[in-house]
């Protein structure tokens, strides 16, 4: 008990520190805050893209007994997860400063990697139903016409009860300083036009009360916000900004790498996603200790950032 409230005091700590610094000007703070996401374009060139497009083809093509751990994939192929063990150019991108800029600035320059996956969808896409059928429940009411109905993300602990929001995964502000729990980020790997792809309800990251139900194919139109992003675009976002995604209509399939950070010094809270030790070998130290948590000392990705923006 006693170290426990050693930690949360650090943490307290870390929160009215006055010597914290944001990578992030006074204009990018404002609009973040304003709007709960900022774009982030070309941190990915267009032939680095084609290029992870090319390997997720050549993965899911596998047959299940060759797929290289620690990576996975979903039953219908549109989800593959741990990439950035096998192959490199995911490691640089979860890395990559421009993005890392903003992650580490709003996790109080103690960031982790929570998990990378990379996302196909397709036109007229048929999804098959999960073998579990709680989960698969759960899917069904998130889905709506081919969208994904608005919803804020939450990391699954909602200790003591169903309806408990955990305030630490919240955004707040502090003294001027911008903390969320964790941090979304998404890289499409495609051109997206403006009515696809993903939707964000601007600056409802502060909003107390549930969507208003809204009987139409499209509920919420006049209140989205989406994005014509080119390949190598990212867009980060903090989880309780409402968000959903919009039905793929293009002939060509959309291709997106979701990466999430969570607060360096947070518990662990059930999920085990993180650091295949038997696979570490795969990662550079500086990616292996962004999977770590870590209480005290400062991560070598945070000093790489503060030589570039500092």
């Amino acid at each position: 008990m006693e170290s426990v409230m050693v930690e949360m005091n650090q943490i307290i700590a870390d929160y009215n520190s006055l010597e914290f610094e944001s990578f992030m000007n006074d204009e990018e703070k404002w609009y973040f805050d304003t709007y709960g996401y900022i774009i982030v374009r070309n941190v990915l060139s267009r032939k680095d893209a084609d290029y992870l497009v090319e390997k997720f083809e050549e993965w899911i093509k596998l047959p299940k007994d060759k797929v290289p751990a620690p990576m996975n994939r979903s039953l219908d192929n549109s989800v593959v997860q741990n990439m950035h063990y096998i192959e490199k150019k995911y490691q640089d991108l979860i890395l990559e400063p421009r993005i890392m800029k903003y992650v580490s600035s709003i996790l109080l320059h103690n960031p982790r990697l929570m998990f990378c996956s990379m996302i196909r969808s397709k036109k007229d896409d048929k999804r098959k139903k999960h073998s579990n059928k709680k989960f698969e429940k759960q899917l069904q009411k998130l889905l709506q016409n081919g969208n994904i109905l608005l919803h804020r993300d939450t990391n699954g602990y909602n200790y003591p009860y169903e309806k408990f929001v955990n305030p630490l995964i919240g955004y707040q502000v502090i003294n001027g300083i911008i903390h969320s729990g964790y941090v979304n980020v998404s890289i499409t790997l495609v051109d997206v036009p403006g009515d696809h792809g993903i939707g964000l309800i601007p600056g409802s990251h502060k909003s107390n009360f549930n969507t208003p139900k809204i009987k139409t194919n499209d509920p919420y139109k006049e209140y989205i916000q989406s994005f014509e992003l080119s390949a190598g675009d990212a867009i980060v976002f903090v989880p309780n900004l409402l968000h959903t995604t919009r039905k793929w209509k293009m002939d060509y399939p959309r291709y997106t790498v979701f990466n999430r950070y969570v607060f360096g010094k947070y518990i662990e809270e059930g999920f085990r996603n993180h650091s295949f030790e038997e696979y570490k070998g795969n990662l550079s130290e500086e990616l292996y200790e962004l999977e770590q948590m870590n209480l005290i000392k400062e991560k070598k990705i945070v000093k790489r950032l503060k030589k570039i923006y500092t």
